[in-house]
């Protein structure tokens, strides 16, 4: 083809698109349109209205206004939604200009929008996962030290439990069974897109309980009762959670989401009036479990006490002190404080296009036990602006400051911590102080009471997540959209923990080197960068939806640690260059990662079907190779067919199939060397750990099916979902021969294999104008087996964690064990007459079920959430404690039988069922007649509220220990089964007064 013709194409073209474009602005036509609540007539703003079968879309003012020009003067479709409100599609005529759309509530949450990929998501309606969600009334509901809690009974698939009952929180959240054994037992938390820490800083109380010196020395340990930092977020200012259970849906985060993914969404500003919540609460708590203890008659008193060294006088006296018995623990955990939160928010915005939200919270939650106790100051600002008419600017941040006052608990060679000392004392023999002086006690080295009044524990953590996303919307046209959007903050916070034990505590004398005190200091910082690209395409006619997006992500992680431990402290100092023995410690890591993601979406046949492909790569520097891409795919489809049966309103099957990961620990690369000297120098030495320099992240590969049913014309939703995931080259730390010059070789290899099923019902058994009652149900049930291990193994056993550190007491007690054909979390332990090593216990349930009622009648709400997870086992070293000391309240001869068929035998007898169901949460709330509240605070308040709630009120179990849900090394994969001197637990009782203006 010649210039010329050429030329003349290119014009041809040219006038065609310009006419094409005259001819449908000709055409387009300008609608207007309202939207208002159902219920209560009132506008609605926030409402997105969209023309179906094009990308044209917009968002209804503070008025509930909105106006769209529509292509074509032919009759279209406005597809409206808002969340906590059922979608509507509204036919606009050909002749019509305006529209008035009103909304009902969605009471079970259907048309809630759910995370699918790093920049999109979906409406729940029409996700193909099995995507869990917690709203912000339920996270507000009663009162948490840490959001975990709310999340208890609430999800299918999440196992919630406490591992101490101190004030602070510390809480697992094991989603979907055991996905590793010796990497991170957490899911990875994501905050307004920012990867927010949940790390675990241990108190260093090891220095004075000496609960492991072998592994740490006398530095912190994972037996010291440290808070997870995920504790540090405000649950009021949380506007809804979405749990990614599945592999399918965590693979978006790549292979730091093997054990799943929780996103939070914080409350933000709307274009909305002024308007904000005051809350104020005032409650207590009170001890709720008891291990009890031994009674005695005056005759076997004297028995027991002169057997020991007392007088007969001696030991009447304290008898008739304690009115034949003390019970220790009533006087040691009996403390009801004065606890109090105060929490205050206001949200807004501007015709400028400006949103703000701003909140402050101060806690205070006093301890059962005296020195102990939380405090929470909490400060948040989130701001939008619109910049013309295409970009869009988002920032955040959040200040905290905490101070946890832990005490000692848990496992103890000092024989100081309390159910140590309870175990050795006899219950009538008289701990509390007189006249200021506090009595030696022959039965133990220490007196409890003593400990109580002067060994400090701070833990005081400052803590800084800002936030920021700016979308631009480069392309708006009626069958395209591309937005590109750059999103990211970081978390940094410093953690000082210090103990001060005194010198004239009576224990700190038997090493010779009376009075103890540490300096812990801890930096952390985690930083992330997301770089997005989000292209719409919505042709014409052909009905379907194509969301293609593309992104990287950068991401930076730094922590150090140092802890210097001093003994022979001078009375009455508290520095640590006051004594004359010290330790130092110092830790540091630094990690970088980099992924690329890509996923495409489409949504087709009215919005029936969705199917989804995407996969991540990523390279991150704890990987042996630290340039190689380990990709994670993903895929899912899922169609809702119509009314099927008469009954039945939809219909979703759904499948999607997908890879995550769990990364390398960053320890378990290197082989870290011991600090020594050589002939009067500094020198290094082998360590006992053999790093992998060529180990590479654990793989979980899963598929899931399932489908959901919308029932009774909106009355009820049922999901039903079974999985099969299976996790391969799984870190393993295998025990290696003296002669190699370690005593740890750390390797990829094996395989665990979980299967399960999981059901959830939210059902409206009544509803009218005056009474609502909302029911919901969950239910799941996980297995989780061995299938591999490297040739030549045919059994594990796991007594120690990545860092060398001890999570078992031995097969004597009960210890997990990998085999293969077995239950990954089996205990095993020694039987035979000490013969043989047997399984005697699984540390799962056999399933959890969570039932919660919510009931509203007129101005009154009444809500309960249950809690049931029969089946699990534990074993109860705190009774062995007891009974070594012939002190155990069950039997006649204190348990010292037991403890010699245990010991001496050969029979392990700690073993015993641990199943409980709890009364998570009971609130009643009375909303206060308008009138009233006019009257009372004029019309600046909209609406007043009064509310009487508890939290963990009634706990039904068999168990014998003071609470089922403890754990003596905290979160861990396999080994959380291990109950020793635990922290007990308590329940919390407030009145809420709130008021929204």
């Amino acid at each position: 083809m010649n210039r010329e013709g050429l030329v003349s194409r290119v014009l041809a073209y040219a006038i065609a698109a310009v006419a094409a474009l005259s001819s449908i602005a000709q055409a387009q036509r300008r609608v207007t349109g309202r939207v208002t609540d159902r219920a209560t007539g009132e506008p609605l703003p926030a409402v997105s209205v969209t023309v179906g079968g094009t990308a044209i879309r917009t968002v209804t003012d503070e008025r509930g206004a909105f106006v769209l020009r529509l292509p074509t003067s032919a009759p279209a479709t406005l597809l409206v939604r808002r969340i906590g409100y059922g979608r509507v599609d509204t036919p606009v005529g050909a002749a019509d200009t305006s529209v008035v759309i009103t909304l009902a509530r969605d009471v079970l949450r259907l048309e809630n929008v759910v995370v699918t990929g790093a920049a999109t998501q979906v409406s729940r309606r029409n996700a193909a996962n099995d995507i869990a969600q917690v709203s912000a009334e339920q996270m507000a509901a009663v009162p948490a030290a840490s959001l975990e809690n709310a999340l208890a009974g609430r999800i299918a698939g999440a196992q919630v439990v406490a591992n101490s009952g101190a004030p602070g929180g510390g809480n697992q959240v094991r989603l979907r069974g055991v996905t590793s054994v010796f990497g991170s037992a957490d899911p990875l938390y994501v905050v307004d897109g920012v990867i927010v820490s949940n790390d675990v800083t241990q108190t260093g109380t090891n220095a004075i309980s000496v609960a492991t010196r072998t592994a740490v020395g006398s530095n912190a340990s994972n037996q010291d009762n440290g808070v997870n930092r995920i504790a540090d977020l405000n649950p009021n200012d949380i506007e809804s959670i979405d749990v990614l259970k599945g592999a399918s849906a965590s693979a978006i985060y790549g292979s730091k989401a093997s054990n799943g993914v929780i996103v939070i969404r914080t409350k933000r500003g709307s274009g909305a009036r002024a308007g904000g919540d005051l809350v104020q609460r005032f409650g207590t708590r009170q001890l709720s479990g008891k291990f009890g203890a031994r009674r005695f008659t005056l005759e076997e008193a004297r028995a027991f006490g002169t057997a020991r060294g007392l007088s007969a006088a001696e030991v009447e006296e304290n008898y008739a002190r304690c009115n034949g018995f003390c019970d220790f623990e009533e006087q040691l955990f009996g403390e009801t404080p004065f606890n109090f939160e105060t929490s205050l928010a206001v949200r807004g915005g501007t015709e400028g296009g400006t949103t703000y939200y701003a909140s402050g919270l101060a806690l205070h939650d006093g301890g059962i036990q005296k020195n102990t106790g939380y405090e929470k100051q909490n400060v948040r600002l989130s701001l939008g602006q619109t910049l013309g008419s295409r970009a869009v600017l988002q920032v955040g941040a959040t200040l905290v400051r905490t101070l946890t006052r832990r005490g000692i608990s848990n496992n103890d060679n000092a024989n100081i911590t309390p159910y140590f000392v309870f175990a050795g004392t006899p219950s009538f023999f008289d701990m509390r102080p007189r006249d200021g002086v506090y009595p030696h006690n022959p039965f133990a080295v220490t007196n409890l009471f003593q400990n109580r009044d002067l060994i400090r524990t701070p833990d005081e953590v400052y803590r800084l997540i800002p936030n920021a996303r700016l979308s631009y919307g480069l392309m708006r046209r009626p069958t395209q959209t591309l937005e590109l959007r750059a999103d990211g903050g970081l978390d940094r916070y410093n953690e000082q923990v210090n103990v001060v034990s005194p010198r004239a505590l009576y224990f700190e004398a038997n090493d010779g080197l009376p009075g103890t005190l540490t300096a812990l200091s801890a930096n952390s910082l985690a930083a992330n960068v997301n770089l997005s690209a989000v292209h719409g395409w919505t042709p014409a006619d052909l009905g379907f939806t194509a969301t293609t997006a593309v992104g990287v992500q950068r991401e930076v992680t730094q922590r150090r640690s140092t802890n210097v431990v001093t003994r022979d402290v001078v009375a009455g100092q508290e520095n640590v260059n006051r004594g004359s023995a010290s330790e130092v410690f110092a830790d540091r890591t630094a990690v970088r990662g980099l992924a690329l993601y890509a996923q495409e979406e489409v949504l087709a046949l009215k919005e029936r079907l969705l199917a989804t492909v995407g996969a991540r790569a990523e390279r991150s520097t704890v990987n042996g190779d630290i340039d190689k891409f380990y990709v994670f795919p993903k895929a899912s489809l899922a169609y809702r067919i119509p009314a099927p049966l008469a009954f039945v309103d939809e219909i979703k099957p759904r499948v999607a199939v997908g890879q995550s990961g769990n990364q390398p620990l960053y320890i378990q690369k290197y082989s870290p060397a011991l600090a020594n000297t050589y002939q009067g120098q500094n020198a290094l030495q082998p360590g006992p750990i053999n790093g992998n320099t060529a180990i590479q992240p654990e793989r979980q590969t899963e598929i899931e099916g399932g489908v959901d049913l919308s029932l009774g014309g909106g009355r009820a939703f049922l999901a039903l979902t079974g999985y099969q995931k299976t996790i391969d080259d799984v870190i393993l730390h295998f025990v290696t021969a003296p002669s190699l010059g370690y005593q740890v070789d750390i390797r990829n290899g094996g395989t665990i294999r979980n299967r399960g099923f999981e059901a959830a019902l939210d059902l409206t058994p009544l509803r009218s104008n005056t009474v609502t009652w909302v029911s919901r149900t969950t239910f799941a049930r996980n297995v989780g087996v061995v299938t591999a291990l490297p040739a030549g193994v045919t059994a594990f056993n796991i007594e120690r964690d990545a860092t060398g550190q001890r999570v078992a007491f031995g097969a004597g007690y009960g210890i997990g064990r990998l085999e293969v054909g077995k239950r990954v979390t089996q205990i095993v332990a020694s039987g035979c007459n000490g013969g043989c090593v047997e399984q005697k216990g699984d540390a799962a349930p056999s399933f959890t079920l969570g039932v919660s009622n919510d009931v509203t009648w007129r101005r009154l709400r009444l809500s309960a959430l249950v809690d049931w997870q029969p089946g699990a086992d534990l074993v109860n070293i705190t009774q062995n404690v007891y009974d070594g000391g012939g002190l155990a309240p069950d039997r006649p001869d204190g348990g010292a039988g037991r403890a010699r068929e245990n010991d001496a035998v050969g029979n392990a007898q700690y073993v015993q069922d641990a199943s409980f169901a709890k009364l998570r949460e009971v609130v009643a709330s009375l909303e206060l007649p308008a009138g009233l509240t006019r009257r009372a605070f004029g019309g600046a308040v909209r609406v007043a509220r009064v509310e009487l709630s508890g939290r963990n009120l009634v706990t039904w179990t068999k168990y014998a220990g003071v609470d089922p849900e403890v754990s003596n090394f905290g979160s861990q994969q396999i080994s959380r089964f291990i109950d020793l001197a635990p922290f007990p637990p308590s329940r919390t009782f407030y009145l809420t007064v709130s008021a929204g203006f």
